[in-house]
């Protein structure tokens, strides 16, 4: 999802530059085309391909011109069902080779907790110069389909923080969606049922934060799981199971049941 939260980022008034080892990829999105289907990604990467947000191959370029840097890696399961971590640190050394000035570094993949504590040691062996960089965990709780939504209009932010240097700066790049000042905006994608005027912000340290998205993953499943069992129930006693949801949802302690 790093595409979709480059154009996002771009959407709600940043500079970005976005950018993938695969040169072919980059000649791509430079022409216009859109590798993934997205709703309203077309429209955001039409809109801002060429001006704030450019593309490149270069992360040495990109790190040398920007105050916070996204690592939006994918980390795929093992064999053993263990995060891969290879991908992460691969850029983290690229990225802390190339650290000149004060930067923010910020992780946005699902990565096990403590991985922001192994990230400072990875850049600082990079050659990253002593305080010269922060790290901070920003989870992305981003759905297939609607990812541009979900990310310009969340139902919460999610900062993981162990500075005030990296807390200002990640404040400061969600606050256009945290005042509701983005959803003013005339040319904004609009999206209906929006229950909030303003973008909740959840600030902790960046080990809970790690920890919130791997819980909210556990549970999520979990709910299915436990749903799915009550449908295979229903159907074996003719219960409808609609009607089951709704009996169970209307109880505020649980809200609706995941989706079968």
């Amino acid at each position: 999802m790093g595409l979709v939260s480059a154009a996002c980022f771009v959407e709600i008034g940043h500079d970005v530059i976005s950018v993938d080892n695969d040169g072919a990829k980059i000649a791509a999105l430079e022409r216009g085309e859109v590798p993934i289907h997205e709703q309203f990604l077309p429209e955001l990467l039409a809109r801002h391909r060429g001006g704030r947000l450019r593309f490149s191959t270069s992360v040495k370029e990109a790190v040398d011109i920007s105050e916070a840097v996204f690592i939006t890696v994918g980390t795929p399961q093992s064999e053993t069902g263990e995060a891969d971590l290879s991908y992460v640190e691969s850029v983290a050394r690229e990225i802390g080779s190339a650290v000149h000035g004060s930067k923010v570094i910020v992780e946005k993949s699902t990565v096990p907790v403590r991985t922001c504590d192994s990230m400072r040691q990875t850049l600082a062996l990079s050659g990253a110069p002593p305080g010269s960089f922060s790290v901070a965990s920003n989870p992305e709780f981003l759905r297939e389909g609607t990812a541009v939504t979900d990310f310009l209009y969340p139902e919460r932010i999610v900062i993981g923080v162990d500075d005030e240097r990296s807390s200002s700066v990640l404040r400061a790049v969600y606050e256009p969606l945290t005042s509701g000042t983005y959803y003013c905006q005339e040319t904004a994608i609009r999206f209906s049922g929006y229950t909030h005027k303003q973008a909740p912000l959840i600030v902790t340290a960046a080990k809970s934060a790690e920890l919130i998205k791997h819980a909210s993953n556990a549970f999520l499943a979990m709910k299915i799981s436990f749903i799915n069992a009550v449908a295979n129930i229903s159907e074996s006693v003719g219960a409808d199971i609609e009607q089951v949801c709704a009996g169970i949802g209307s109880d505020s302690r649980i809200g609706q049941p995941a989706q079968l």
